[in-house]
């Protein structure tokens, strides 16, 4: 086990010729293919060597004041004296050109001499394992991983190739983490679900949690949330997931290829959730509900019942004056009876429709 040296890694400027950055982001150039571009910044804010994007009506107007050297537009091209990137998708035409200037090539840090390394466990090549690392008995760890400090992975766990796990992670035993993921800060994988059954007495039994986490390669995981093991079968992450932070994720959920997931939201035990889905901030899920492919799910939307593929749902409730509420809250409780009243009106009126004019 070698020592481990913290090398200087001061930010690399990369320059790119505009006619290089059309190609590899696959944009149209309208100017000069030699010009040079250093880094990508906001449209507000860039200057000469920069560039940037416009991205809506309200900034295509303004390309022709801009100081940046190029900026990414949508088509169709305009008429501005300026360097124009046209692309069909100007956000991620720009997002693929900050990966190309900004992004960080990997070197291997080593592996920290405090590792505490189980037995069995199997370390890959070129790793950057740093301080206050923990990898427990039986567990493999691929080729170019890094675990940052305090990072501590269980008993017969994997983590695939090129993942990157930031400080104080835990991961507990026998779970299973694909290639490319990056887990963020704080984060819990594996802990037991919330599983517990009265007894004679109305005391909380605990219901033993033996399935396991899977996350499946590309999936990007924010800071503290919190993925419980499965009851019996699995908890599965599947390729290209995103979560925000501050995520739950229930024993037994599953969350689908390229399903993103903003802050605060919840899922219940045994939730399904399929493909390409859009779940936004503080929606909470029933157990064992199922919501389809390409499903949007709208912010502090409380899911009871199945979704259909496709489908667009919400429902929030939104903060409003106090005296306000507490008074719709008092009709709330009144609503029971209002109906057995409207009823009964009702019938009212319709014999009276019935019995005619005389």
């Amino acid at each position: 086990m070698g020592n481990f040296h913290l090398r200087d890694s001061p930010g690399m400027i990369i320059m790119r010729t505009l006619g290089n950055l059309a190609e590899l982001i696959g944009a149209e150039l309208i100017g000069d293919s030699e010009a040079v571009v250093r880094q990508a910044r906001p449209f507000d804010s860039a200057s000469e060597g920069d560039i940037t994007f416009a991205s809506d009506a309200a900034y295509r107007a303004k390309v022709g004041g801009s100081d940046a050297s190029a900026i990414i537009i949508a088509p169709p091209a305009i008429t501005s004296g300026k360097n124009l990137l046209v692309a069909r998708n100007p956000k991620l035409a720009f997002a693929r050109a900050v990966e190309l200037l900004h992004g960080k090539s990997y070197t291997p840090l080593g592996v920290s001499a405090d590792l505490a390394l189980g037995e069995g466990a199997v370390l890959g090549d070129d790793l950057s394992i740093h301080p206050r690392v923990t990898v427990g008995a039986g567990s493999i760890i691929g080729d170019r991983v890094t675990l940052h400090p305090g990072v501590v992975v269980g008993e017969n766990c994997r983590v695939s190739d090129d993942t990157v796990i930031h400080p104080n992670v835990t991961v507990y035993d026998n779970c299973e983490i694909g290639s490319r993921v990056v887990i963020h800060a704080g984060t819990v994988i594996g802990a037991d679900g919330f599983g517990f059954v009265p007894d004679e007495e109305g005391r909380q039994v605990k219901l033993l949690q033996l399935g396991r986490v899977i996350i499946e390669d590309d999936c990007e995981i924010g800071a503290n949330c919190a993925i419980d093991r499965g009851g019996f079968g699995d908890t599965v992450l599947r390729r290209g997931v995103k979560l925000d932070n501050l995520v739950q994720v229930g024993h037994n959920t599953e969350l689908g290829e390229n399903t993103v997931v903003a802050a605060l939201a919840g899922f219940s035990g045994g939730t399904q959730v399929g493909r390409n889905c859009v779940i936004a901030g503080q929606v909470g899920t029933n157990q064992h509900i199922r919501i389809g492919d390409r499903a949007i799910i709208t912010g502090q939307a409380a899911v009871t019942k199945n979704v259909k593929p496709g489908a667009m749902i919400g429902g929030i409730i939104p903060a409003e004056d106090h005296k306000l509420w507490l008074q719709k809250q008092a009709l709330y409780s009144r609503l029971p009876r209002l109906n057995e009243r409207l009823a009964r009106l009702e019938e009212i009126v319709l014999r009276i429709e019935q019995a005619g004019p005389d």
